[in-house]
């Protein structure tokens, strides 16, 4: 999957009721600017590195996530352990996007 892809689906999931509960705000993972309530189509910059937020969000939406096995795959036990922050209620700290 592409970064635009990606990102779409990251922003996709954001907006689901189960992430929504979260009170995430937009500006902890994408670059906005001083602006507090952002449309979704100005998520465009991200500031996390996309499979993670994928992953995250993912398992915060309760739904299977498309990023995981990759990022297993690059490195053992990293999306097993934001989907595990995520069902402790935590929110884990995401790497930097490159």
């Amino acid at each position: 999957m592409d970064s635009q892809a990606l990102n779409a689906r990251c922003v996709e999931l954001f907006q689901n009721p189960n992430v929504r509960l979260r009170m995430w705000n937009a500006r902890m993972f994408w670059k906005v600017g001083d602006q507090f309530n952002v449309p979704s189509d100005k998520l465009t910059d991200p500031k996390v590195d996309l499979c993670e937020l994928e992953v995250m969000l993912a398992s915060a939406a309760l739904t299977e996530s498309q990023c995981a096995a990759e990022l297993e795959k690059k490195e053992p036990g990293r999306a097993a352990f934001i989907q595990r922050q995520v069902r402790e209620g935590m929110r884990p700290l995401l790497r930097a996007n490159h």
